[in-house]
């Protein structure tokens, strides 16, 4: 039987609160290019590295160390879609069959988050 990875897996949360924190630290150094992209594969590169840290959701709020109003403002919208997706998941009962699957399904719904 394949993997399934059930809406509530504390794989889903984390791997959307590290796509946050992580694009929130892109933006703060300026690398706006393929932003949900590029910071899916930095989790999935590291992701011992990001469960060390036992960062929460609440922790990804927090917008100061964005200097740049344009990233400040494009990371609000970010935060705003991923917990928009998340309820829709959680509402929908989403399944994937794989961390692939998930991290592909991010990446299209979430797109540039512009």
């Amino acid at each position: 039987m394949g993997l399934k990875i059930k809406w509530s897996d504390d794989r889903v949360r984390e791997a959307t609160t590290a796509l946050v924190l992580i694009a929130r630290d892109r933006l703060r150094r300026g690398l706006t290019a393929d932003l949900i992209a590029a910071s899916l594969a930095d989790y999935r590169n590291d992701p011992a590295g990001f469960r060390k840290s036992q960062t929460t959701w609440a922790a990804t709020t927090d917008v100061k160390s964005l200097t740049n109003p344009q990233h400040a403002a494009q990371y609000k919208k970010l935060l705003s879609r991923v917990d928009d997706l998340v309820r829709k998941m959680t509402q929908g009962k989403r399944q994937f069959s794989s961390l692939a699957e998930l991290d592909n399904f991010l990446v299209f719904t979430l797109g540039n988050a512009r």
